[in-house]
């Protein structure tokens, strides 16, 4: 049993004996289109590593339909340069599940374009658990089709190209107004893109749009 003073121990402590009991989902599996589910884990924390590495070997030896590979690294910055190059260089047939900090997920989706993300699922380190990877495992067309379900509030993954680019421009000082003139767009148009931004990223208001967008632009306005 892990120590679940680290958060992980109800999540993985039991993954060789509590058979996964996920009865609440229902999925369709479709075999003949994804052929293997690359995970790469990305932290620093021991205890979720061996939860998840045990969760894999399990998953691995109920799923002999499917081809399993993973890998693991740190949370560095190199570390994003390592999956960037990953995603771009996955098999078609694949289904890569990135699993990682919240800021390592955001850097991600900032940093690979939205062409190399087919069959990309992002998960937070802090959402993971059995019953989200064996869902993950038994229906690997149905997880890719419902993806964003997946992805974590607060990260800027299930944003459009469109949307990242407004989000730029809101955090250097940009007024809506300006926004629509260098998009070519008018500023009912920006608003509109604001908001959905803010629903698919969990703020309740402009600051908290603000203090996210921060993490990942700087910490000001200014140049």
């Amino acid at each position: 049993m892990y120590d679940s003073r680290y958060g992980f121990g109800d999540k993985f402590g039991s993954v060789m004996d509590d058979g996964y009991g996920v009865g609440e989902y229902d999925f369709d599996y479709h075999s003949e289109d994804i052929s293997e589910i690359s995970f790469h884990i990305s932290s620093n924390n021991s205890y979720f590593l061996q939860g998840i590495r045990c969760s894999l070997l399990k998953l691995q030896q109920q799923h002999s339909h499917i081809a399993f590979e993973h890998s693991i690294s740190d949370g560095s910055a190199r570390s994003a340069l390592l999956i960037s190059e990953m995603i771009r260089e996955k098999k078609s047939r694949t289904l890569m599940v990135v699993i990682a900090s919240t800021a390592l997920l955001n850097i991600l989706s900032l940093s690979v374009e939205q062409r190399y993300r087919d069959r990309v699922v992002f998960i937070a380190t802090n959402e993971c658990s059995n019953a989200l990877l064996k869902q993950i495992a038994d229906s690997p067309n149905t997880t890719w089709a419902k993806r964003d379900k997946f992805i974590p509030k607060g990260t800027l993954a299930a944003l459009s190209n469109r949307e990242k680019r407004i989000c730029y421009y809101l955090f250097r000082g940009y007024t809506p107004k300006m926004i629509g003139a260098i998009l070519g767009i008018n500023i009912k148009t920006v608003s509109s893109h604001r908001v959905s931004v803010m629903k698919k990223i969990g703020c309740a208001n402009k600051i908290g749009l603000y203090k996210t967008l921060r993490v990942y632009y700087g910490t000001s306005v200014e140049g």
